[in-house]
C-alpha cells in the first residue's frame, strides 16, 4: 500500500510544474482532461483515476489513467453508486476501504481505496467528478483531497467552456444558415426588381456582404475576448491558489522598487500582517539582521538581469531571529524588457539546524563505527584461537559428557563469531558500487542461488515478475545481501510447503518499483513491528537482531525505503521501495 506520504514528500516545484503545464485549448476537451486525471495520479500517488460526465441520473468516462476498453464508450446509472454519492452531496469523498465501507457503494473489482471529489461550475452546478482508486486501502489527507478539487476546478471549467463552445458554435450556424436564407430572398427580390433598379440590387449585395464581414468580424472578437477572459480567470484563480497555500512567501515588486504583492505566508514568517506591509513596506527590509543588510540591500536595490539567490537573517517583533533564502528573478514583457522583480522566501532555520544535527550524528556514527569495528577485531582474534584449540579437543578421546559441553562452547563461540562479523558488517559505512541491475534477471538468478538454502528447500517461493523490464541503478552484491535474507526469514515464518511469494510491482507514474517478499505465516503483532528493524531485536531464538537492521541500512543507501505490514487477512509483506 502506498504511503500518503508520498505526496507530502513531493516537491512542490512538481505541483506547480503539473499545473501549469494544463493548457485547454478549444475542442481539445479530452486530451486536457486525460492531463488532468493523469495529474491527480501522479501527484497523489494513485493507482487510478478518471474524469466522469454526469447528468440525469448517468455519468460516462471522459477520461482514463488506465485502458477501459470498450466499457469507456457506456453510460452508467448513478443510483446507489460512489460516484452518485459525491454527485448529491456535492462534497468530497473519502473511503479508506471499500470493502468494509459499503454504505455509498462499491468500488471496481480490485480496488478498495476511494477519492472523489465533484466537478462544479462557476454557477454551481455539479456537472460530474474526479474519481481516483488505490489497490489497498489508504487514508488521505486534508492537502491530497484539495489538490483534487483544484484539479476538479480546472475540469469543471474547461468541460463548461465546451459547452459554452458548442453553443456557440451552434448559434453561429443557425446565424450563418440565417444569412444565407436572407441572402437567397434578397436575391429573389432582387432578381425581381433587376428590370426596375439594377442599381438598387448592386447596392444591396454590397451592403449584404459588408453585413456579412462585419458579423465574422463580430464573431471573432467575441470568441477571442471570452477566451481572453476565460484564460485571465483561470491564471488569476491559479495564483491566488498557489501563493495563498505554499508556505513560502511569494513578493513581487516593479523594477523601480514599489511594491505589488506579498503572500500571506509572510505575517506568519516575519510575525506582522501582510497589510502593514503594503502600508509600510520598509517592515521587509528593517528587519533583516544589521550584519547582513549592506550585503542584502546591494543585490535588493540592483537591476536583476538573471535570477538570485541569498540567505540573510531577519529579528522579528518577538526578539527571535529566523534564517531566510531568498530567490529574486525578473520579469519580462513581450520585448525582452524588464518590468517587474519577483521572488520566493522562505524560512530554512529548522532545515539548517536539522541539517547540522544530522552532520554531528553521522560524525558520531562515524567514530562508533570505527570503534565497533576495532573492539570486533580485538576479541575477534582470540575467539578465532579458543575456537581452534576446541576443535583440536574433539580430535581427543574425550567421556559423554565431555563431548557434549565441547559441542556447546563450540556452538557458542561459533555464534558469538557469527555476532560479531555481524556487528562488523553494520558498523561499516555503506559505500555502494552502483550498476544498472535488470530486476527480472537479478531475482530469477538470486532465486536459484537461494533455493539451496535448509529453510528455503522445503518451502515454495513463487516469482510474479513485472511485465517490462525495470532497471535500477543499485550495488548487486549489497542488493543480493537484502533479498537474501528476506526470503529466508519469510521461509522462516511458515510451514513446511507453504508457498513465499516475490512480486515485482513498477509505479512508472513516481519513478519506483516495490519488491515485495509475501508469507501468510502468523501476524506479527502490531507493537513488536517497529522493533524489528532496531539492532539487536530479534523473535528467533538463535537469532542475532542484525540482520534486518543491516538490510534497512543498506535499502536506505539507495535512497530507497524498507516497510513491513502485517495482518491476519494479508499476512507480512516485507516491501523495498527503489528509484528507477
Amino acid at each position: 500500500m502506498v504511503s500518503s506520504e508520498v505526496f507530502h514528500h513531493q516537491p512542490k516545484q512538481r505541483t506547480l510544474e503539473v499545473l501549469s503545464s494544463l493548457s485547454y485549448r478549444t475542442g481539445e476537451l479530452n486530451t486536457y482532461l486525460q492531463e488532468v486525471a493523469l495529474g491527480v495520479s501522479s501527484l497523489i500517488g494513485l493507482d487510478w483515476s478518471v474524469v466522469t460526465f454526469c447528468r440525469d441520473g448517468y455519468e460516462r468516462v471522459l477520461a482514463s489513467t488506465v485502458d477501459m476498453g470498450e466499457a469507456a464508450e457506456g453510460a452508467y446509472a448513478l443510483h446507489g453508486s460512489l460516484t452518485g454519492t459525491v454527485v448529491s452531496t456535492g462534497s468530497p469523498l473519502v473511503v479508506e476501504d471499500a470493502t468494509t465501507c459499503t454504505a455509498y457503494g462499491e468500488a471496481p473489482e480490485g480496488y478498495r481505496a476511494y477519492l472523489g471529489v465533484p466537478l462544479r461550475t462557476p454557477t454551481g452546478e455539479v456537472i460530474g467528478t474526479i474519481c481516483s482508486y488505490q489497490h489497498q486501502p489508504r487514508l488521505f489527507t486534508d492537502e491530497e483531497i484539495r489538490l483534487a478539487e483544484i484539479f476538479a476546478d480546472r475540469a469543471a471549467t474547461a468541460i463548461d467552456n465546451y459547452q459554452l463552445y458548442q453553443q456557440q458554435q451552434q448559434f453561429n450556424e443557425v446565424l450563418e444558415a440565417e444569412v444565407v436564407k436572407r441572402t437567397v430572398e434578397l436575391r429573389a427580390t432582387q432578381s425581381q426588381l433587376m428590370t426596375l433598379n439594377s442599381q438598387l440590387e448592386q447596392r444591396v449585395e454590397e451592403r449584404t456582404a459588408e453585413l456579412q464581414q462585419l458579423n465574422q468580424q463580430l464573431q471573432a472578437e467575441v470568441t477571442e475576448r471570452k477566451q481572453i477572459e476565460t484564460a485571465l480567470r483561470m491564471s488569476e484563480e491559479q495564483f491566488r491558489q498557489l501563493a495563498e497555500n505554499i508556505e513560502q512567501i511569494f513578493w513581487m515588486y516593479t523594477s523601480d522598487g514599489k511594491p505589488i504583492y506579498v503572500s500571506p505566508t509572510f505575517e506568519k514568517i516575519w510575525g506582522v500582517s501582510s497589510e502593514q506591509w503594503y502600508q509600510n513596506h520598509e517592515i521587509w527590509t528593517d528587519s533583516v539582521h544589521p550584519e547582513d543588510r549592506d550585503r542584502v540591500f546591494a543585490v535588493h536595490h540592483t537591476q536583476l538581469e538573471s535570477k538570485q539567490e541569498q540567505e540573510y537573517r531577519i529579528i522579528r517583533s518577538d526578539g527571535s531571529v529566523r534564517l531566510i533564502r531568498d530567490q529574486a528573478f525578473p520579469v519580462r514583457d513581450a520585448i525582452g524588457k524588464i518590468y517587474r522583480i519577483a521572488g520566493i522566501a522562505e524560512d530554512i532555520t529548522d532545515r539548517k539546524k536539522a541539517e547540522q544535527d544530522m552532520l554531528k550524528a553521522i560524525e558520531s556514527l562515524a567514530e562508533v563505527g570505527e570503534l565497533a569495528s576495532m573492539i570486533v577485531h580485538e576479541v575477534r582474534n582470540p575467539l578465532s584461537t579458543v575456537m581452534l584449540g576446541l576443535n583440536h579437543f574433539k580430535k581427543l578421546d574425550l567421556p559423554d559428557s565431555a563431548k557434549e559441553r565441547l559441542a556447546l562452547s563450540l556452538d557458542e563461540a561459533n555464534r558469538l563469531l557469527n555476532l560479531l562479523n555481524e556487528i562488523l558488517l553494520y558498523a561499516k559505512p555503506q559505500t555502494l558500487d552502483r550498476t544498472s541491475i535488470e530486476l527480472n534477471q537479478f531475482l530469477t538468478e538470486l532465486l536459484r542461488q537461494v533455493r539451496t538454502l535448509p529453510s528455503v528447500m522445503q518451502r515454495q517461493v513463487e516469482f510474479i515478475p513485472s511485465q517490462a523490464p525495470i532497471h535500477v541503478l543499485a550495488d548487486k552484491d549489497k542488493l543480493k545481501q537484502v533479498f537474501i535474507n528476506l526470503i529466508d526469514n519469510a521461509c522462516e515464518a511458515v510451514s513446511v510447503g507453504d508457498i513465499i511469494t516475490l512480486r515485482i510491482q513498477p509505479n512508472l507514474m513516481c519513478h519506483q518499483v516495490f519488491i515485495q517478499v509475501h508469507n501468510a505465516g502468523k501476524p506479527i503483532p502490531p507493537e513488536v513491528l517497529p522493533k524489528l528493524i532496531r539492532p539487536f531485536y530479534t523473535t528467533k531464538t538463535s537469532g542475532t537482531g542484525l540482520g534486518l537492521a543491516i538490510v534497512k541500512r543498506i535499502v536506505e543507501a539507495h535512497d530507497g525505503e524498507l516497510k513491513i505490514t502485517s495482518s491476519a487477512s494479508d499476512g507480512t509483506i516485507v516491501s523495498v521501495c527503489l528509484a528507477i
